[in-house]
């Protein structure tokens, strides 16, 4: 690919992207491409297969990013209320800007059809792929949300293989690579869901019996959403406690003269909260 081409190509595209950013709505395909980075994938391979040295890769992509990134947010600068402003968002644009000058050296071997191109080009299936399972989480949620981006990312994802790749070794190790990734992604997603419970038995099973008003007084974890509280109900008051099904969290509830600290996690076998004294 020429120099003046890759110019028109990244021109091309920031017109495109800017356009999809102020007249798609949030959640379209056609929206994604200015938010998230799975639809530059394919731009960025095609200008690295059609060079002949890795550093003209390199710089190729580079430029490109160059160019098309801060165009699309130029573009809408008189149509948008931010203004100027818009350009607080190009930071993240211009470090993916800079990492394509290593990535895109590298890239260039997944032409080799060696081991190491079949591991090279895993990390544009990889990244294809869990974008892909990602926004189809979305789309059963909210139907038809990112369908099209959904069909893209994984059809993408194949044709590297099949295209790129030339062996069956090659592509074999690129393709269990993705599967593998794809698999984890899916059983972590699955034990990541959240859940919220109410309980108050784990006081009694402890043997507490709180002195005057009990309150949560701190809350923590090492990662994940979660929170305790303590609401009022018919028995005069019930823990609600949420999370998500991976992680555990510490929580102490004070009183009028002690503190409990406990540990909570969702057990999935028992699709129940599990709600430990830790200390008193």
């Amino acid at each position: 690919m020429s120099w003046p081409a890759v110019i028109i190509f990244a021109v091309i595209m920031g017109i495109y992207t800017a356009s999809m950013a102020m007249f798609a709505p949030d959640g379209n395909s056609f929206h994604d491409i200015a938010v998230t980075t799975e639809w530059w994938v394919l731009p960025a391979v095609l200008i690295i297969l059609n060079c002949k040295k890795p550093l003209e890769a390199a710089l190729k992509t580079f430029v490109f990013f160059l160019i098309s990134q801060p165009l699309v947010y130029l573009i809408q600068v008189p149509f948008n209320q931010q203004g100027w402003g818009l350009f607080g968002y190009y930071p993240y644009w211009f470090k993916i800007t800079l990492l394509t000058l290593p990535a895109a050296f590298i890239a260039w071997f997944i032409k080799k059809d060696k081991w190491y191109s079949a591991l090279i080009l895993s990390g544009a299936t990889v990244l294809l792929t869990l974008t892909g399972l990602s926004y189809l989480f979305q789309c059963l949620d909210t139907p038809p949300n990112h369908l099209i981006s959904i069909i893209y990312c994984f059809a993408a994802a194949i044709i590297f293989i099949f295209a790129i790749l030339k062996k069956k070794s090659t592509r074999a190790i690129c393709l269990s690579v993705t599967v593998a990734a794809a698999a984890g992604y899916c059983l972590l997603a699955n034990l990541s869901k959240p859940y919220e419970a109410y309980n108050n038995t784990f006081i009694k099973e402890s043997g507490i019996t709180f002195i005057g008003e009990p309150y949560v007084s701190s809350w923590s974890s090492t990662g994940g959403k979660g929170n305790v509280e303590i609401v009022s109900n018919v028995d005069g008051y019930m823990f609600k406690i949420s999370g998500e099904g991976y992680k555990t969290y510490y929580f102490s509830v004070s009183d009028d003269e002690n503190e409990y600290n406990f540990e909570y996690y969702f057990d999935k076998d028992q699709e129940t909260v599990i709600v430990k004294l830790v200390q008193k």
